[in-house]
């Protein structure tokens, strides 16, 4: 048997069948390694079964609304977790070993123990891999209660085992999970309790969309208790403490039959990492901003590394490690992009991007705009008796750019793809306002928000712009300024006949006749980014002033000013730029991480040197490592230039300006050699 592999995936859920696949397709020879079974949690104890029950519920309860309680309806209930395991069922037979096989992926079951940086052992037998993908998922995570009985506890691994429906139900944990399955349980009979421990009912739920939830569970008779901490159970009495700013205000019980577990979950990490060299902590395996674990051939995706536990995150995280390892770094991993959460409730609620606080805490109130249309503006709503909800929306004001979307209502996870696809897109709320929907559609509810923007924008549009001049007025202020003195030097230049040699003939001659000639040249050095006047030239007349010793010294002092300088000026122009909301965040976020190093690397290769100190500025890297970075890192470049100007003859550069018989040989060689040693070290560093 051939155990060298390519790629090695371990779990088998989205985001390690998306990646084992993919690889595939690319002609890579792939092993898929899984513990349980295929599918993953998604398929087999997640996203799958508890959609399908609640569809299941949902269609009960609508029944017996309509027709009461029949004899049809009690059979049809009874068998909701026959269909859920027919579900499971019918989707898992797309997902074989033999399926993957046919398209030609090994699929070995058991435990993976990673044995080395490149290897690892399944049931005893080794493999060896050129990449890996950590796709191992997560589990419940669980909390000790003291006299719960085991047998008792429920969590998504073992719920939809169930042959019956509990008569009471408990549910520890108010999140998506906990929701759904109240709502699912409450249609099919069961009488449920959701004990919160946070101080809110859905919390991460926009404030107009909390009430209307909330009623919808209150409606079905669930009860729900917010700031509530298990203590302990004694038989099928669970004693809470009831708390408020964190302080125990009573004490209350509540009886159950079965407890859910649904307080979030913990990453399931694979055994044998440090014999990989891959780092991990409770929150899951490390990773940087490409998904690479500290073993760089190794990747990790999905809930074992991700912040954001989704099966669609996993699956498109999968996606980018295939296509980044496919072109060999070429294309790269973004993290940046809007992720949609969807709850399946009744009504449904969904959510992207920013929440108005969040919005109004990165762009301040008066930037930002938030939009609500009730679902009773829908007409199609009203054809379906589905008006109890609503779309928020949060938008920057003049550009109508869409920062976030939440939706309680029918079709709200549908509807919910438009808002993602203008946030990643960059799409204006004047554009969605322009664009056709086809009528009666739960989604020209999306219109209308469009239409509710243009309007109130049009109506504030004075205001707005005044208030956008207000805010940057120093900048155009200061730029303006700034344009009037270039211009200004420019033309004094053109009326004299100046050239750039002959300006620096006059620098030279102005300091040359000064005592103060060293500390003048650092200050004119300084200044000069706000300028544009070239660097080289005033470094080459700093080997003319003080040689080759003295001017490298003062050319680095002077030169590190500079950079300070231009520093500050591009964070204050670019002071509102939100570059982490573009295609760059990656890059800035490393560059921001990593300041030293790069800043280090760029000045030994020598980048423009006004143009990284004004990117530094603009990007708002640290100033302390770029400082000291530049200082550092422009010290084999000033000698350089240095050099040259020291051998530079005076007399033939006043006759003829600058030109290669003004140098003597010996420093034009030196010139080169501290050049060749830069780059090297800079090879080194990188």
């Amino acid at each position: 048997m051939n155990t060298q592999y390519d790629v090695v995936v371990i779990g088998a859920g989205s985001g390690g069948l998306t990646s084992a696949v993919g690889f595939s397709k690319v002609g890579k020879k792939v092993l898929l390694v899984e513990r349980e079974h295929m599918g993953g949690e998604c398929t087999n104890t997640g996203c799958i079964p508890s959609k399908a029950l609640l569809h299941h519920a949902k269609a009960f309860y609508a029944a017996k609304l309509i027709s009461g309680e029949t004899a049809a309806g009690e059979t049809y209930r009874a068998e909701a977790f026959t269909y859920v395991r027919s579900v499971i069922d019918d989707i898992l037979a797309d997902e074989t070993p033999e399926t993957f096989k046919q398209i030609g992926i090994d699929v070995v079951m058991g435990d993976a123990l990673f044995t080395g940086k490149h290897t690892l052992q399944v049931s005893g037998q080794a493999y060896q891999f050129k990449t890996a993908i950590i796709a191992t998922g997560s589990s419940p995570r669980m909390i000790a209660v003291p006299g719960l009985d085991a047998e008792r506890v429920l969590t998504n691994q073992n719920l939809f085992g169930l042959s019956d429906v509990p008569a009471k139900l408990l549910i520890i944990g108010g999140g998506p999970i906990g929701m759904e399955m109240a709502q699912a349980f409450a249609m099919l009979g069961s009488e449920v309790t959701i004990a919160e421990r946070g101080p809110q009912f859905a919390p991460l739920e926009d404030k107009a969309i909390r009430p209307i939830l909330q009623k919808s569970f209150v409606d079905l008779g669930i009860t729900i208790h917010t700031g509530a901490a298990i203590q302990n159970v004694a038989g099928t009495t669970a004693h809470f403490d009831h708390l408020h700013d964190a302080q125990v205000t009573n004490t209350f019980t509540v009886e159950f039959d079965k407890v859910l577990i649904a307080i979030g979950r913990t990453p399931n990490l694979p055994a044998g990492l440090e014999a990989a060299d891959i780092e991990s902590t409770d929150h899951g395996v490390s990773i940087d901003s490409q998904h690479r674990t500290t073993n760089k051939r190794v990747y990790a995706v999905g809930d074992v590394s991700a912040r954001l536990k989704f099966t669609h995150v996993a699956d498109d995280v999968g996606r980018q490690v295939v296509a980044r390892v496919a072109s060999h770094g070429l294309l790269r991993v973004t993290n940046k992009k809007a992720v949609p959460k969807v709850t399946y409730t009744e009504p449904e609620v969904a959510q992207v991007g920013l929440s108005w606080p969040e919005a109004v805490a990165k762009y301040g109130e008066a930037r930002v705009m938030r939009i609500e249309v009730p679902c009773t503006h829908n007409d199609r709503a009203k054809t379906d008796d589905t008006t109890n909800g609503l779309v928020v929306v949060v938008a920057k004001r003049l550009s109508g750019r869409v920062l976030g979307a939440h939706i309680i209502g029918a079709a709200a996870g549908e509807i919910l793809t438009i808002f993602t696809l203008a946030i990643d897109q960059k799409i204006s709320l004047w554009k969605l306002q322009k664009l056709i929907f086809a009528y009666p559609t739960y989604s020209l509810i999306v219109k209308k928000a469009a239409d509710q923007f243009v309007g109130r924008q049009i109506g504030s549009l004075q205001q707005d712009l005044l208030g956008s001049l207000k805010a940057h007025a120093p900048k155009i202020i200061a730029a303006f300024i700034w344009i009037a003195l270039i211009v200004g030097l420019s033309q004094y230049q053109a009326s004299q006949n100046l050239t750039a040699t002959d300006t620096a003939i006059a620098l030279f001659d102005f300091i040359a006749l000064t005592v103060w000639g060293p500390l003048l040249y650092v200050l004119i050095y300084a200044i000069r980014p706000v300028t544009f006047f070239p660097a080289t030239a005033l470094t080459i007349l700093s080997g003319i002033f003080f040689g080759f010793v003295w001017g490298t010294i003062l050319t680095v002092i002077a030169a590190t000013l500079a950079a300070g300088v231009a520093y500050v000026v591009g964070k204050f122009f670019g002071a509102s730029l939100r570059l982490e909301d573009t295609v760059l965040a990656n890059s800035i976020t490393a560059l921001r991480k990593n300041t030293f190093s790069a800043v280090l690397t760029m000045r030994l290769i020598f980048l423009p040197f006004d143009l990284i100190s004004y990117a530094a500025g603009i990007l708002r890297t640290k100033f302390i490592p770029f400082i000291c970075a530049t200082f550092i890192g422009i010290i084999l470049g000033t000698a350089t230039f240095v050099s040259i100007g020291a051998s530079l003859n005076v007399e033939e550069f006043r006759v003829n300006g600058f030109s290669f018989d003004l140098f003597e040989p010996q420093f034009l060689l030196l010139s080169v050699l501290i050049f060749v040693i830069s780059l090297a070290v800079a090879r080194l560093l990188k």
